[in-house]
């Protein structure tokens, strides 16, 4: 499965593939035949994508909620960023989100398309009632993504903002 758009195509990484990333990124590149970003995972990314990997390897038959979605711009063949959904639905059908774009692309729009992309899917899936997003309250960026995807901001809470759709 992956999803293409005229500026992009949004990757969502073999169980083989993600290892590859926590490996090294630039051997995810490769076999994803893309253009080396010189990315690097900081510590606190590399061990929330461990944790996530985890769930892949043991939730295999539905991976595609645990694992990371690549974002690709076209243009340069280059992974530009992701976006991960954090497990399957739970009992009431909510799945929650999370993405990063690499600095140099940020401010472009790409991060928007790519979300309402995953959003559309998810909110396709018969399990999925609701799709949530938590930001911190200084990153307005972040949030004028998630406005711009539909998205609704539900509360503030311990330096955070609670958004859903």
């Amino acid at each position: 499965m992956e999803f293409v758009t005229k500026e992009l195509r949004l990757i969502p990484l073999s169980v083989e593939q993600f290892k590859l990333m926590l490996e090294r990124f630039d051997k995810m590149e490769d076999a994803l035949k893309l253009k080396h970003s010189k990315q690097k995972l900081d510590e606190e990314t590399q061990k929330a994508m461990r944790e996530l990997y985890e769930k892949a390897v043991a939730h295999e038959d539905e991976y595609v909620w645990y694992t990371n979605w690549q974002i690709v711009l076209n243009s340069e063949n280059v992974s530009i960023g992701s976006a991960c959904f954090k497990g399957e639905p739970d009992e009431n059908g909510v799945v929650e989100i999370g993405y990063g774009m690499n600095e140099k692309y940020r401010g472009r729009g790409c991060m928007t398309a790519a979300l309402k992309i995953m959003l559309r899917w998810a909110k396709a899936m018969p399990k999925v009632k609701k799709v949530i997003a938590v930001t911190d309250n200084d990153n307005a960026a972040s949030q004028k993504v998630l406005e711009n995807c539909g998205m609704k901001f539900d509360r503030e809470e311990g330096g955070y903002q609670y958004w859903s759709i």
